[in-house]
């Protein structure tokens, strides 16, 4: 092996699987019970990989040569180790892989090219690669995709393409990988989502599409022919939700569109998405949520709408969504008055997550509102939780109701006591003032001279006030 070790200075990890009647190799740990091998060979830099360096190692099952300045691999170098299951090439300066460097390794599962300089992957450059499941080919310079660079890749269930220079994905390459499972693209200066990219992988389950700036809608036929179970479009510049594209995913359960300047959710954008359970979209520019907006969502267990531009909710809504256990809302500047106690319906149970301020002046309160289900033979008022039952039948709330009748009867009684001082300190200042007064008069000319001549003039009289 010395032969190879071209310069020194990193680090070389082998996993083997010890023979029968072999000796543990110097500077190796063995296992007896597990037949295996681990050798690690410290402070190495290998430059160089050429056929037969590997052949005194038959049994090797795992290579690490991470972190290498492996420029060079040449067709065969790995041909002698037919039971290699894991081979990491990460953090080398591999710029192109010839056909043919891949040859024998029937058992391999694992393959990590990523963080190298590769520029372009060739034809059949994965074709011997029958039993690989996983694929990493992140932190390149790709710029192009053959179209058979996957041919090959039969059993293949995820595939990692991030932060390379790709700016079209080929529907062609990646139509040869027919058993993919899991799609896992980020970091990408792709602008646009076509038709036919995803049509020729019925069994892709999990999509992921994380950090494309330049991607700004997602097409109505996108998603065609596909039955994801979980999609995630973060990070990008859509303004809308894809309603068009999603409108055929009756199989999803859990969608993600955080952190996309999406500034509404109209009515009806996940109309069929009758087995979705998981939906996120924090991080995003959402003013509006329309009445109905999660219509149709049956089976809708979470919905994160934290850290967003929403100051009111209206009960619509949420209206036909009568599963929902988790409704995140923290990072909004909702109304401190926003209780959501019409969440909760069918004898549901509000956990707020966090305390709820009573509401005085314009503050910003942020709070995480969970809605559980609580079991009827276990609904004990009184159990010292942070706990409010709303009734599906009496949407008044209690407490307002007894503090309004208690300000209306001390509203009352303050004035009847007031009415009462009042005549109290009139009747007292009756006694200072005199009830008799006297009062003079005399006859009118008018009156005759037979009245002034038979009552003699003026007359005076007393009057008493009663």
């Amino acid at each position: 092996m010395s032969r190879w070790l071209c310069v020194l200075g990193l680090h070389l990890h082998l996993l083997l699987l010890l023979p029968a009647a072999g000796a543990c190799p110097a500077r190796c740990e063995c296992s007896a019970p597990t037949r295996a091998v681990a050798c690690e060979l410290s402070r190495n830099r290998l430059r160089c990989l050429n056929p037969g360096d590997l052949a005194a190692l038959p049994w090797l099952e795992e290579l690490d040569l991470s972190d290498n300045v492996i420029a060079h691999l040449e067709p065969g170098a790995f041909a002698a180790l037919s039971r290699l299951r894991v081979l990491r090439l990460r953090g080398n300066q591999l710029k192109l892989i010839p056909p043919g460097v891949f040859g024998r390794l029937d058992n391999l599962t694992l393959l990590d090219l990523s963080e190298n300089r590769l520029v372009v992957l060739l034809d059949d450059t994965f074709q011997d690669l029958r039993s690989l499941r996983r694929l990493e080919v992140g932190d390149n310079d790709l710029v192009f995709i053959a179209r058979r660079a996957f041919a090959g890749l039969l059993a293949l269930e995820e595939l990692t393409l991030e932060r390379c220079n790709l700016t079209a994905l080929s529907g062609e390459s990646l139509g040869h990988l027919r058993g993919l499972g899991a799609l896992r693209l980020r970091h990408l200066p792709v602008a646009a989502l076509e038709d036919q990219n995803f049509e020729k992988l019925p069994g892709l389950l999990h999509l992921e599409i994380d950090h494309w700036p330049l991607l700004e809608e997602v097409a109505a036929g996108s998603l065609q022919g596909l039955n994801l179970t979980s999609l995630s479009v973060t990070h990008t510049n859509i303004t809308a939700v894809p309603a068009a594209a999603l409108r055929h995913q009756a199989h999803l359960a859990c969608l993600d569109l955080s952190h996309n300047p999406i500034s509404a959710v109209p009515r009806g954008s996940f109309r069929g998405l009758v087995r979705l359970r998981e939906l996120h979209l924090a991080g995003a520019l959402l003013a509006v949520v329309e009445p109905q907006a999660f219509a149709g969502l049956r089976q809708l267990r979470l919905l994160n709408l934290s850290s967003n531009l929403l100051s009111t909710l209206e009960e619509n809504a949420f209206q036909s969504v009568h599963t929902l256990e988790t409704l995140r809302l923290d990072g909004n500047p909702l109304a401190c008055d926003c209780r959501l106690l019409w969440v909760a319906q069918r004898r549901k149970t509000l956990n707020f997550d966090g305390r709820l301020p009573a509401c005085p002046s314009n503050d910003t309160y942020f709070a995480t509102l969970t809605v559980r289900p609580e079991p009827a033979t276990n609904r004990t008022p009184g159990d010292g939780r942070n706990v409010t039952q709303a009734a599906a039948r009496s949407p008044l709330d209690l407490t307002a109701v007894l503090v309004s009748t208690a300000m209306g009867c001390i509203t009352f009684l303050g004035v009847v006591l007031f009415c009462f001082l009042l005549l109290f300190l009139w009747s007292r200042g009756r006694g200072q003032h005199k009830n008799n007064f006297s009062v003079e008069y005399s006859f009118r000319k008018a009156d005759g001279p037979v009245a002034a001549a038979g009552q003699g003039g003026a007359r005076k009289f007393n009057m008493k006030m009663i």
